[in-house]
């Protein structure tokens, strides 16, 4: 069957899915097809975010021309990432002071490369991606 895949102020798609495709293989495909990153899109039918692990067949009101809506998030910033990790182990207070210092010594370390070893370090990670 065939669904829409209508972005929130932006393009869209149409793809092929079976009843057995997992929500998460449609991200996947979404991906690809709109260069947006699986971990930044939630689909959302009649309101409701589908969940990555359910089949296309879990949710019946999904038929041939059904219109998905993605919702693109943002990107969670590092402070935000950091900040989730540390609170598994630390207080507020001293997460707070680990990221305050982390921060520091990573813009310091950044401030210290060359345009050149950052192109270097940019090439490697985009070559390790198959980019």
């Amino acid at each position: 069957m065939k669904i829409f895949i209508k972005v929130i102020r932006g393009d869209g798609c149409i793809m092929e899915v079976h009843e057995n495709t997992k929500i998460r293989e449609v991200k996947k495909q979404i991906e690809t097809d709109l260069k947006v990153p699986t971990a930044q899109q939630t689909l959302i039918l009649y309101g409701k975010p589908l969940l990555d692990e359910k089949t296309i067949s879990f949710y019946p009101l999904i038929k041939d021309g059904t219109k998905l809506h993605l919702v693109i998030k943002k990107p969670e910033s590092l402070n935000v990432v950091l900040a989730r990790f540390f609170k598994n182990y630390y207080t507020e207070d001293q997460t707070n002071v680990i990221i305050e210092e982390f921060m520091k010594d990573f813009q310091e370390k950044v401030r210290s490369l060359s345009l050149d070893d950052l192109e270097r370090i940019a090439t490697s990670y985009l070559n390790d991606e198959g980019v």
